[in-house]
């Protein structure tokens, strides 16, 4: 990954050049930061890599790259407020226009890139769920960044769907968490569950939770990649056993889970509850017809 002069810490370097590494952008990114402005740089980032014409994407000096930089490309669009809305929210209307613009080729690069700014405040739930179509069956080389706060404004059918990238180190995986997170992956496809309940022990570190988590999510994705025919971002083995195990549903169940379970760890819920809990909904969603 060329960053082009960009600034960014060395966690979201990592993110962003494994990403790079698999040779494709996932097809919608949500870009959570505390900082604005480093929010939208990662989006300016990632739409010139989207659209250049060079090998060492984005490079930078390409036409395509120079458009792009200078907020002049006819294939980014950012999505702006319905003007007919006080409260500064995307309507119902345009995201129908959006799924149509979709469909259109692009007009200059050979990819189309739909950036939404403040994605938490101005996507209401029943705009999100209408949104939720297209972001399930995109067309190809369409590309969706959503720049947020907190991504858990969005609803978690859109998180489970998109590539979550923090900016500013925020939540960092340890080489620890990575690897409970990989016992725990192992745990869910062994026919053994107490394999499964030994690693979720690893929760129990309060430093540790968020990024066994997320590393546990990352994973799913990945087998959700490979099972769409791409590269996993990182143990293409593990993803390889998962994708041949778990249906796209499945899979998509396990990360909406693994996703609620973080969502409750920061509710300080009883961690011997909560693992209990997870570890069952895991074996349930493994068997279920």
């Amino acid at each position: 990954m060329n960053f082009c002069g960009f600034s960014f810490d060395s966690e979201t370097r990592g993110q962003v050049s494994r990403l790079a590494q698999s040779g494709r952008l996932p097809h919608a990114v949500i870009i959570e930061s505390k900082s604005e402005e480093q929010a939208k740089n990662l989006a300016a980032l990632l739409s010139a890599y989207a659209v250049c014409e060079s090998e060492d994407k984005p490079c930078g000096v390409c036409r395509q790259c120079k458009n792009a930089l200078s907020n002049a490309h006819p294939d980014i669009k950012k999505l702006e407020p319905d003007k007919k809305s006080k409260s500064g929210i995307y309507s119902i209307e345009q995201i129908r226009d959006l799924a149509v613009d979709a469909q259109v080729r692009p007009n200059d690069a050979d990819a189309k890139v739909y950036i939404f700014e403040e994605a938490d405040k101005r996507f209401p739930e029943v705009q999100q769920n209408a949104f939720l179509k297209l972001l399930e069956e995109p067309p190809q080389r369409i590309y969706f960044l959503l720049l947020v706060k907190s991504a858990k404004a969005l609803l978690p059918t859109i998180r489970s769907r998109c590539t979550v990238i923090r900016t500013g180190g925020e939540e960092a995986i340890s080489g620890e968490a990575v690897q409970s997170a990989k016992e725990i992956i192992t745990g869910i496809l062994s026919p053994r569950e107490y394999e499964l309940m030994l690693a979720m022990r690893a929760l129990t570190d309060k430093t540790q939770q968020a990024g066994i988590l997320l590393a546990v999510k990352n994973h799913l994705r990945d087998a959700l990649v490979t099972l769409s025919g791409g590269d996993a971002n990182s143990d293409k083995e593990l993803a390889r056993k998962l994708a041949s195990k778990l249906t796209r549903k499945k899979i998509i169940e396990m990360i909406e889970l693994t996703d609620s379970c973080d969502y409750k760890l920061r509710q300080n819920s009883n961690i011997n509850l909560l693992t209990t809990w997870l570890c069952g909904e895991y074996r349930r969603i493994l068997w279920q017809r």
